[in-house]
């Protein structure tokens, strides 16, 4: 698959269509773009294109505001839930920022967390969230009621040094990205270790500091490899497909890249470019 530049949108500052460092991106079933503008404590709304629609958040602890947010995902309804991360807890709003619930608090109990980096959202609507600081991933009803754990710090099969982000594919198979071991970890929906890939480097299948992650409908993986400041896509077996993007300011350059967002619908992809202040849209074609 070849991935073309279609445009892209933002500078650094705080108004709307602004950005101060954004980092996690998802869509919504109407194709819209959600974007955590994570030093601006906000999420901002557009359409497809970059238009600006609508935001919402700003520090704080209370409902609705946000401390240091990094990663967004979109359930099958249209809600909303956001990895409140310096508030260790997951926050759920319908699509116009209308809060719904929460959960989470700082800890190492069951659905409590240190640090939420990473969210993903499984076929039937449940919740899976990464601990960076925890070294787990966490599973939970759409609700936030607590239901499985895997994961633990170590260099193991099934082990992470700071797992960041995860994506899930049409099997509820996961994928997560450690980013010490710079690697992809695969797993089932219940947490049994399948496989790894990767390690420090800069040829392809190597990665230097993973962090974003995302699923295409066929179940192919793009991989922001931060420090290498490019994207790499692979098959769910790890077969290395392509790559694209360098260090720059230009249209498919980054600076340290995190977050993707996917459109499984038309394979429009979102990347976000934090030290440029700016998303950068791609489209995926066939060669």
């Amino acid at each position: 698959m070849e991935h073309l530049f279609k445009g892209m949108w933002g500078t650094s500052g705080t108004g709307d269509g602004q950005f101060n460092y954004p980092q996690g991106i998802a869509v919504d079933s109407d194709g819209n773009v959600y974007v955590v503008d994570r030093g601006n404590h906000r999420i901002q709304k557009f359409t497809f294109e970059g238009i600006f629609l609508d935001k919402w958040g700003s520090l704080g602890s209370r409902d609705g505001e946000f401390h240091d947010p990094h990663d967004i995902i979109i359930d099958s309804n249209n809600d909303i839930y956001v990895a409140d991360t310096d508030n260790n807890r997951i926050q759920k709003f319908t699509s116009d920022g209308v809060f719904l619930d929460k959960w989470g608090s700082f800890g190492t109990a069951n659905g409590q967390f240190n640090q939420p980096r990473g969210i993903a959202v499984e076929s039937d609507d449940d919740i899976l969230v990464v601990e960076s600081e925890n070294h787990r991933i966490q599973k939970f009803t759409s609700d936030g009621a607590f239901l499985d754990m895997w994961g633990e710090f170590g260099t193991d099969d099934g082990q992470f040094i700071l797992p960041y982000g995860i994506a899930v594919d049409s099997n509820d198979n996961n994928y997560v990205t450690d980013y010490v071991h710079n690697s992809v970890k695969k797993f089932t929906r219940t947490g049994n270790f399948i496989r790894s890939w990767g390690l420090e480097g800069t040829d392809n299948g190597q990665f230097m500091a993973p962090i974003g992650i995302g699923t295409f409908a066929a179940d192919t993986l793009l991989v922001v490899d931060m420090l290498n400041n490019r994207i790499q896509e692979f098959s769910n077996d790890a077969i290395f497909i392509t790559k694209w993007g360098s260090r720059g300011t230009q249209q498919g350059e980054f600076i340290h890249p995190i977050g993707v967002g996917i459109n499984k619908a038309d394979s429009m992809h979102y990347i976000s470019d934090p030290q440029n202040h700016r998303v950068q849209r791609f489209i995926g074609t066939q060669v």
